[in-house]
């Protein structure tokens, strides 16, 4: 019977506090898990555009060099040394052998030709036609080759071989690509050449004709510069040359220094034609021409003829630049006051250039200068000789003493053995000087003077002996 207190059966469960989700709660948990897989994929997106960017030049780089070798292998039998050789004997009419080709990564991208021997008459160690990686990739993409420079390695030669290299050079346009510009030997040497005893870069470049027509060459050692522009004639003739040179020696020239050296003229096997030429030094310029010829069946073959002359020639500087650092004093003395020069005065002179030999640089090395000198102004220095001829017995020569000539000329001969000076003839008012002075190449001076006073009264000549240096001379009877 029920009661007021209304009683539940027992059973096998209990009442608990369970926590269930509710709505907001799933969409937390699912928004949660979203993000996380998001956050991933991010993660791995920027983790692969990473790598990516790390292994963007490899892969560039193997597809470069595989489109490259498979290029190559395409080119290898047009580039081989057995094609080359063809092509090369073909264009220059001659049998041209090439040992080997190879390709070339540094200093600069190259197909190297090794061995290359043009007839028998000239070998060159080394050919490289060098381009560049854009020519590359130009070639590999589209199969049009662009080449660079050709470079030769250094190289010995003869004059002989250079010339005969220079008539090739109206075949180079045909037998290089249209896309080389330039044909550079690095270095050349002429052993035992008198003429050209220096190391030299050859360069022949295209002109807008598409022609090789000129080569320079350019002198490499120092002090001073030399460039030489040789133009051959197409149709077998002399080869025109134009040399331009700045503080440099010539060979065959008073060891002087010049400052400036220009020449043009023609070279052919039997003949060097130097039409004009012109050099400049601190005391002047002289300017003339030169024959240099081989005469057949004469003794010796070569001789070698011209001209010089020159106006306004300072006769101090001359002495000065002729004597060299001997003239200022030794070497790490103390400063002095410049030396007075024995003879100043502006000289003009007018010669003719001879000589022989066997060879041009022997005819050179002989060659003598034969003419004559005016000197207006002209002063001798360390003498007075009319006082010296007025006054026999004083001594009239020393520092400060001088002899002032209105009138000086004389005849010379100038070769390797020195100068002579003769027909000295001054004149200094009433006073007359004649003699004769000899100069050897060491500057030692050995001659005399004869001064006659003139005018009514009957005086013997006065006898001045002069010895001592250029320098230094010293004068007595």
């Amino acid at each position: 019977m029920t009661g007021p207190h209304t009683e539940f059966q027992s059973t096998d469960f209990a009442i608990t506090s369970v926590n269930v989700p509710d709505r907001l709660d799933l969409r937390e948990v699912d928004d949660r898990k979203q993000q996380d897989e998001a956050s991933f994929y991010a993660k791995r997106r920027s983790a692969l555009r990473i790598w990516g960017r790390r292994l963007l030049p490899y892969a560039i780089l193997a597809a470069v060099l595989l489109l490259a070798s498979s290029w190559f292998a395409e080119e290898r039998e047009t580039l081989g040394a057995a094609r080359i050789s063809q092509r090369l004997s073909a264009g220059l009419h001659i049998a041209v052998r090439v040992q080997d080709t190879r390709f070339r990564t540094t200093p600069s991208p190259a197909i190297v030709l090794s061995g290359v021997d043009l007839g028998g008459q000239v070998r060159l160690e080394e050919v490289a036609v060098e381009f560049t990686a854009p020519s590359l990739w130009q070639a590999v993409m589209s199969g049009q080759r662009r080449w660079g420079d050709i470079v030769i390695s250094p190289t010995s030669l003869s004059f002989d071989q250079a010339s005969q290299l220079m008539t090739w050079l109206a075949s180079v346009d045909h037998l290089v690509p249209d896309s080389v510009t330039r044909v550079r030997f690095a270095q050349i040497h002429f052993p035992g050449s008198g003429l050209l005893p220096d190391r030299y870069e050859a360069v022949a470049r295209r002109e807008s004709n598409g022609q090789f027509n000129t080569v320079t060459l350019r002198r490499l050692d120092s002090p001073g510069s030399m460039q030489l522009l040789l133009t051959p004639d197409r149709s077998g003739g002399p080869v025109a040359f134009q040399c331009d040179a700045a503080d440099w020696q010539p060979p065959f020239t008073p060891r002087t220094p010049w400052s400036e050296v220009v020449a043009s003229g023609h070279i052919s096997a039997g003949a060097i034609d130097v039409d004009k030429f012109t050099l400049g030094s601190a005391f002047g310029a002289m300017e003339g021409q030169l024959l240099v010829r081989r005469q057949e069946h004469s003794v010796p073959p070569w001789t070698a003829s011209g001209q010089l002359s020159s106006v306004g020639i300072d006769v101090a500087t001359v002495i000065q630049q002729v004597a060299g650092p001997s003239a200022k004093g030794p070497a790490g003395a103390a400063p002095a006051a410049e030396p007075t020069p024995p003879m100043a005065g502006t000289a003009a002179i007018d010669a003719v250039l001879s000589g022989a030999g066997v060879t041009p640089e022997d005819a050179l090395s002989r060659l003598i200068a034969g003419g004559e000198i005016k000197v207006r102004s002209a002063s001798l220095n360390g003498i007075n000789l009319g006082y010296a001829a007025s006054r026999p017995s004083a001594h009239a020569s020393g520092t400060g003493a001088s002899t002032r000539f209105t009138q000086l000329e004389t005849s010379f001969l100038a070769g390797e053995n020195g100068v002579v000076f003769r027909k000295i003839h001054g004149l200094a008012g009433a006073l007359s000087a004649r003699g004769e002075l000899a100069v050897t190449p060491s500057l030692a001076l050995d001659g005399l003077l004869h001064v006659d006073l003139g005018g009514a009264r009957i005086q013997a000549p006065l006898r001045v002996h002069v010895r001592g240096t250029l320098t230094h001379p010293e004068f007595g009877r």
